[in-house]
Parts: C-alpha cells; sequence; structure tokens
C-alpha cells in the first residue's frame, strides 16, 4: 500500500497492530541465545511450563536444551530494524535503483514529532526531497527550517512517544510549550553520512548497517546536497523532529533516487525487516521493586495493590510493597522538590489548586484509587483528593512488608518500555509469566524483544549494594556513586558513544566493597571515562581481590575509549572497585564500570 492512514482507536488500533506485527514478521527471523561465555546461537526458542530449560532448535532441526542458571539473556526477533517501540515506518520507497514518489498520511498532535529519514544511493543521478502538507502549512511544503528542529548537542535526549492516543493520534515527544523551553534546540536537521566499499553496491536501506560513517552534522534542507564528492555506495541518514503547530491529519511525501524511508521515531539500526506499529497510547510510568519499569494506564488501586493496564500485554496486578512509585508521563521526577519525602511513609505529588503549575507534596497512606478519586490516609483521616490533580505516588509505608530476595528469576523487556521482573513459565506462541508481587500475563511472543536471566550464575552489581563505599575526596569534592545514570541524572555514555543502561558511575577517588560469596569464578565489566563528562579526566583504575591488586591500568583518558574488564576471582572474598587520581588530581575524573557483573560456578552458590 501506498497510503497508511494512521487513524485508529481504542480496540481497533491494538489490533491493526498485530495484523501487521504477523504479515511482517518474515521466517527467516532468529531467536538468539546468548549463553554467559557470550557465545551465541540462533534459532527458535521454546519452554516449557514450569521448567528452568529452554530449547533452541536451529534451522536444521537440531534442537538443544539450555539450563536459565547458565544464560545471560535471550534475544527475540533479532532482525527488527529498531531499539525504540515508539517507531512508525510511514512511507517505504526502498525497492531498488531509480526514482519514485510515495506519499502517507499521518494524524498527529501538535508538538514535536521525531522523525528518522534513511537515503542510500548505489550509482548514477542522485535525489531527496521531502514534503509535508497538513494544518498550517500553506499548500504542499519541502521540510525546511519552519517545521525542522533538532538538538544543539547529541547528548540531548527526550522520552519514547506514547504512541497513538484513542482518537487515533501521535503523541509528539515534545510539546510545543516544552519545546519552546529548550534553548538548545536548532532549527535544522542532524545528519550522519556514510560511505561504503567499492566491492557491493548498496541495495536497500539495509547496506547502510555495513557502511563507514564518514561525518555528521546539522543541515537546514533534507536533500543530497551533503553528498558532494561521493556520488555512488553512499547514504545519509537524517534525525530530527517534524514540527507539527495543531493537531490534525499530515501528508508527507517522499522523492527519492535510489532508495529511502520515511519513520517517526528514533531509529538506532537499519536491517531489511519490517516493523509493528506504536502501542497505544500509555500515560503513567511505573517503577517497580528489581529494577522494574512499566508504561502504561494506571486504573486502579485497591487492598494494597496497584492494578495497570499495559499496551499489548493485558491489564496486571502489583503488589504496593513491589512497586516504588508512579508517575504521569509529563513529570519529570529530577526537577520536583522531593526533599520531604519520608521512609516510612507514602507521598503524593499533586498540583496546587491555586497554582496548577506548582507540585506540592502530602505524607501519609495511600489507601485506594479509581476513575476520579485518590483515597489517602493523613494523620489517621482518610482524605479524598481530586484524580486529575495527582502527579505521583512514591509507595514507602512501613506497614507493607518488604519484599525478600527474588531469588533467580526473569527480567522481561517488551514493547512499550516495558521491563518486567518476573518468572518465565513458558514460551511458544505467547509467552507466559507471573510478575513479582503480581499476577499473570499471556503477551504474543512478538511484543517481547529479551529475556535476561537475572540472579543466576551471574549477579548484576547494578542491583547489588556494595558493603561499604569510600568517597576520597581531592579538593573537598567527595561524590558517592550514581547507580544505571550519570551525576547529572542522564543514561551512561562513554567515549565509544554508546549508551549503557546499567553502570556504576564513580568519581575520584573512590572504592567500592563487595562480599562475595563462594565459587564466584570471575568480575567482568565495560570501564571508560564518562561523555561528556570526564573529557579532561586522567584516572587509574583498579580491580583488588582480599587486598591485592588483580587488574590495574594507568592513565585512562578520553582518548584511551573503553576497556572490557575480565578478572579471576578465584577464592577471592572481597572485592574492591577503585578509581584513583591520575595526573590531572581529581579534573574530570568521572568514569563508569558498565555492565559490571559477578560469574559464579554452576556448582557455587548465588547471592
Amino acid at each position: 500500500m501506498n497510503h497508511r492512514t494512521l487513524a485508529m482507536s481504542g480496540r481497533s488500533a491494538v489490533c491493526l497492530a498485530w495484523a501487521v506485527i504477523i504479515a511482517l514478521a518474515p521466517p527467516t527471523r532468529a531467536d538468539v541465545v546468548e549463553t554467559i561465555d557470550r557465545g551465541e546461537l540462533g534459532g527458535n526458542v521454546t519452554m516449557q511450563s514450569g521448567d528452568d530449560t529452554l530449547t533452541l532448535t536451529d534451522a536444521n532441526g537440531q534442537a538443544q536444551t539450555f539450563k536459565l542458571i547458565d544464560l545471560d539473556q535471550v534475544r527475540f526477533n533479532v532482525d527488527v530494524r529498531v531499539k525504540r517501540s515508539d517507531m512508525v515506518l510511514l512511507i517505504d520507497n526502498d525497492q531498488g535503483n531509480g526514482t519514485r514518489q510515495k506519499q502517507a498520511k499521518i494524524k498527529l498532535r501538535a508538538g514535536l514529532h521525531r522523525i528518522t529519514i534513511p537515503y542510500w544511493q548505489a550509482g548514477g543521478d542522485h535525489k531527496l526531497a521531502v514534503y509535508a502538507a497538513g494544518p498550517g502549512i500553506n499548500g504542499r511544503a519541502e521540510l525546511s527550517p519552519a517545521t525542522l528542529r533538532c538538538f544543539r548537542d547529541t547528548e540531548d535526549a527526550v522520552d519514547a512517544s506514547l504512541g497513538i492516543d484513542e482518537k487515533g493520534y501521535r503523541l509528539p515527544e515534545l510539546g510545543l510549550k516544552e519545546a519552546s523551553n529548550r534553548r538548545r534546540m536548532l532549527s535544522r536537521s542532524r545528519y550522519r553520512l556514510y560511505v561504503g566499499q567499492e566491492e557491493g553496491l548498496a541495495l536497500s536501506v539495509g547496506s547502510l548497517s555495513g557502511m563507514q560513517l564518514k561525518r555528521s552534522g546539522s543541515t537546514s534542507a533534507l536533500n543530497t546536497g551533503m553528498l558532494n564528492e561521493h556520488n555512488q555506495n553512499v547514504g545519509v541518514v537524517f534525525d530530527g523532529f517534524f514540527k507539527a503547530d495543531k493537531d490534525g491529519e499530515y501528508t508527507f511525501t517522499l522523492i527519492s533516487d535510489d532508495g529511502s524511508q520515511l519513520y517517526f521515531g528514533l531509529v538506532e539500526s537499519f536491517s531489511s525487516e519490517s516493523l509493528s506499529e506504536p502501542p497505544v497510547h500509555t500515560p503513567w510510568r511505573a517503577e517497580l521493586a528489581n529494577s522494574g519499569k512499566a508504561m502504561g494506564q494506571l486504573k486502579s488501586i485497591a487492598d494494597e495493590t496497584m492494578t495497570l493496564h499495559l499496551p499489548l500485554v493485558s491489564d496486571v496486578t502489583v503488589a504496593l510493597s513491589h512497586a516504588r512509585a508512579v508517575w504521569i508521563k509529563k513529570a519529570d521526577p529530577s526537577a520536583i522538590n522531593r526533599d520531604n519525602e519520608p521512609g516510612n511513609q507514602d507521598t503524593v505529588y499533586l498540583k496546587d489548586k491555586n497554582d496548577p503549575e506548582a507540585i506540592r507534596s502530602v505524607n501519609g497512606k495511600v489507601s485506594g484509587l479509581d476513575d476520579t478519586s485518590l483515597t489517602f490516609i493523613f494523620r489517621g483521616e482518610e482524605r479524598t483528593i481530586a484524580r486529575d490533580r495527582v502527579v505521583g505516588l512514591v509507595f514507602r509505608h512501613d506497614s507493607r512488608p518488604t519484599p525478600s530476595s527474588p531469588g533467580m528469576h526473569q527480567m522481561l523487556e517488551l514493547q512499550g518500555g516495558q521491563a518486567l521482573p518476573c518468572r518465565v513459565t513458558s514460551i511458544d506462541k505467547h509467552v507466559t509469566f507471573e510478575l513479582l508481587g503480581g499476577g499473570k500475563a499471556t503477551p504474543p511472543r512478538e511484543v517481547v524483544r529479551a529475556m535476561r536471566i537475572e540472579n543466576g550464575r551471574q549477579i548484576d552489581l547494578t542491583q547489588l549494594a556494595p558493603n561499604a563505599e569510600e568517597a576520597i575526596p581531592y579538593f573537598g569534592l567527595k561524590l558517592p556513586h550514581k547507580v544505571n545514570t550519570d551525576f547529572s541524572g542522564k543514561p551512561i555514555k562513554l567515549y565509544d558513544e554508546k549508551t549503557y543502561q546499567r553502570g556504576l558511575a564513580v568519581h575520584s577517588k573512590s572504592r567500592l566493597h563487595y562480599k562475595l560469596k563462594p565459587n564466584c569464578e570471575r568480575f567482568q565489566a565495560t570501564f571508560g571515562l564518562l561523555n561528556p563528562g570526564g573529557k579532561l579526566g586522567d584516572i587509574t583504575a583498579r580491580v583488588l581481590g582480599d587486598g591485592e591488586v588483580l587488574w590495574q591500568k594507568e592513565n585512562i583518558t578520553a582518548d584511551t575509549g573503553v576497556i572490557d574488564v575480565d578478572v579471576p576471582l578465584e577464592f577471592v572474598e572481597r572485592l574492591v572497585l577503585e578509581v584513583d587520581f591520575g595526573e590531572g588530581q581529581n579534573v574530570g575524573d568521572r568514569a563508569a564500570w558498565c555492565n559490571p557483573r559477578l560469574i559464579y560456578s554452576s556448582e557455587g552458590q548465588t547471592p
């Protein structure tokens, strides 16, 4: 189809999403099993009910069984094109050489919508033009500074779009008011120029994955002007935001010679496969115990449980003892004053009656929530708060039991931004799991991206609190370590330009102490200076076991890049991760141990 109109609502949006997934999933897709020793095997994964093993059947029909405890993770459908679930392939103009024009429509809410446009050229004439028509646009206009936006720095980031709302409109990544407050935005688009080898000309957008990045920057027009001397086997990826001034239906036209595509959403990698539609509108973010997170609709709170509707999954119920907080999507918890949160009560954050822009907090105990109101016990009396005033709930009341250690379990990563700590009981056409502290769910496997094994033979140090921490200042600056963020609260990024979801950010001089259980075999991590906070840094990193230096690297700088750390720990009882001052005193000495993990033997105990 040349025209894809994303105008759906409610249940029909979900049904169409599943139809697209099933229709476009080619038989060549494969699951990948990653073992703890980092070996990878491809095939089709199944798991029988109640069994802690899974079976991988390869393309020749040969089956192999693995114990979950010996695995790092399972990745499902590894040929999917992107890593973000908010993406929509609106126009696919990737059908070989020659000039073609395609058009499609999409309903957009007012705001800034992320767009990504990959283009490739095998040889001969090159051409690319992108036009838009819709509310506030005079006729059909080529995308220009009037409708384009990008960040001045590539470090800036925004949350993914929440997909399609109940009236069939795609929701923006940034609202118009929020975007106007972002001073570091330009009326341009960013681009990355890729050049391939002489042999094997580009044949599709998937060819970009094998090309070399030549340069990057920003541009005021989406065309091929930056190709210059490059006229064959080249590619350009544009990414930025389309500015929709009003709600409405927009028509986009894509003209290219050779191939191109137009996406709404951030595309992080390219292959030859197609994708699913985005999830239904989901206005709440939930923080769960054991590093879980969920994006969905907060339906109710009753009997010390919380019910969430997760798009493309189902309703799930979580005990409040296993929940940490819930926030409306528009709220930024890091920008709210949270100094008055007690450690033994719940906290409600709500809009002030007299000033809706102001946020106030009340401490007590959350006892219920329905479509219209929140019930809250304040100083022994039950109070009612209008639901539309509630911005966030933090669950810390000491009347709830502290969750026990879950032991070995799984973390399911699903479309829609879900990361659910659970126990998986079966995998076939559906994946059946029981949420830690909650009920069961059985989503189709097409929405499952990965299954990580937690607390098996490998232990993630970001989930294990140090037994002791030393932060030794140079000039009085004493910074405790951060878990899974840098010191400004942003995702961890090193000088390999990768973003790491898991890591321990540290500042010299620091020591993190861990007491190990018997039969711990290895410590593994990726280490480097934080980008950009560590640009001027010069540090020494050490791994110590029972006071003895087992690994050391001196004069680590931004130019060093990243370092893979793999240290045997046989018979070690106490592990210390140390970052020491270098030649520049403590200036820029901000680093991170990324994906830090302990590996135990299959016969040994695990924490």
